[in-house]
């Protein structure tokens, strides 16, 4: 006989609170680093001179930035995973998913606007990490709403 873990809401629970936090901490890694992208160009502007030294710094920062980007696309990713795993083994729908994605993603976007008007960071390096995830929401939204209409038009028909 085999065993089979059973997944309680607490510990969904417990797990999606661990990725708002993940989430919001790279979120903010992300802004620093944008920050100090933001400083050094400006510091390496006035220098007017740039040096073969220079450029190593200059590239890993970037470096940085993009790693950071990823890591958040990563977790996202991750957590999708899990929630189609969830559904698929609960027979629940990802409706959850959703809900703690968009307001995590509407609140990561009001304070990357927040961040731009009290600093020289530009709003679209602030908000560029959300627009994969917001897209893949959009996308899932359209299909939990296709599946209602479905399964409306199954119980109708009957």
């Amino acid at each position: 006989m085999m065993k089979t873990s059973k997944t309680t809401p607490k510990a969904v629970s417990f797990l999606s609170l661990v990725y708002l936090i993940l989430m919001a901490f790279v979120y903010g890694a992300y802004i620093w680093i944008e920050q100090y992208r933001l400083d050094q160009a400006q510091y390496w502007l006035a220098s007017r001179q740039l040096s073969q030294e220079d450029v190593i710094p200059i590239q890993l920062v970037g470096t940085w930035s993009t790693t950071t980007e990823l890591v958040f696309y990563a977790l996202f990713g991750c957590a999708f995973i899990f929630s189609v795993y969830l559904s698929r083994r609960l027979g629940s729908t990802l409706k959850s998913f959703l809900i703690w994605n968009t307001v995590l993603i509407a609140t990561i976007g009001v304070a990357g606007y927040i961040v731009s008007q009290f600093s020289a960071l530009a709003i679209g390096n602030l908000l560029q990490p959300l627009l994969l995830p917001a897209s893949v929401l959009a996308a899932l939204f359209l299909y939990q709403l296709w599946g209602n209409l479905r399964s409306s038009r199954n119980r109708t028909t009957r």
